[in-house]
């Protein structure tokens, strides 16, 4: 078993890219399935940083600070479903323990709000920072800037002298 482990050791130290791949696939995933949580507004906050989640959104709004607790809340309590696929991933693990992921991707897709879309053709850029948090990539960070109606829905929509 020691020999085996020292062969292993060996390996990923010659080549650590194998190492790097899998760590990019994992934040691919979480990713995934995070856009997948989101479509069914079923939020699952194992993948956010226990420390919380800096974000900026798509609609211009300025920098806001979220436990995950308040992330999932606020997707599971929007009037809007938002049915988005994120596009052309690009992960690049970075920092000295390689333990900093940053993720850059086009998120696709539409709004909508009880059934009928609200916007049909969403399109914007997504840039995330993942930390490495006893061997999980877990989301700190995210910034959204929006291309083509990439900027969703307009600020006040969530008020509540906006519902129907």
């Amino acid at each position: 078993m020691k020999t085996l482990s020292i062969i292993l050791a060996a390996l990923f130290l010659t080549f650590p890219g194998w190492a790097e791949a899998g760590d990019q696939d994992d934040v691919k995933a979480a990713i995934d399935k995070f856009w997948a949580n989101v479509a069914t507004r079923t939020p699952d906050t194992s993948g956010d940083s226990p420390a919380g989640v800096w974000q900026a959104a798509s609609n211009g709004s300025l920098w806001n600070f979220q436990y995950p607790a308040e992330r999932a809340a606020q997707t599971a309590s929007s009037p809007y479903t938002n049915n988005f696929q994120p596009m052309h991933v690009t992960v690049r693990i970075v920092g000295s323990g390689k333990d900093v992921a940053h993720a850059v991707y086009y998120l696709v897709g539409t709004i909508s709000r009880d059934g009928e879309p609200v916007n049909d053709n969403y399109r914007t850029r997504v840039s995330q920072v993942f930390e490495k948090n006893d061997g999980k990539w877990l989301l700190s960070g995210a910034h959204f800037s929006p291309l083509y109606g990439g900027s969703g829905v307009a600020p006040d929509a969530f008020s509540s002298q906006n519902k129907r």
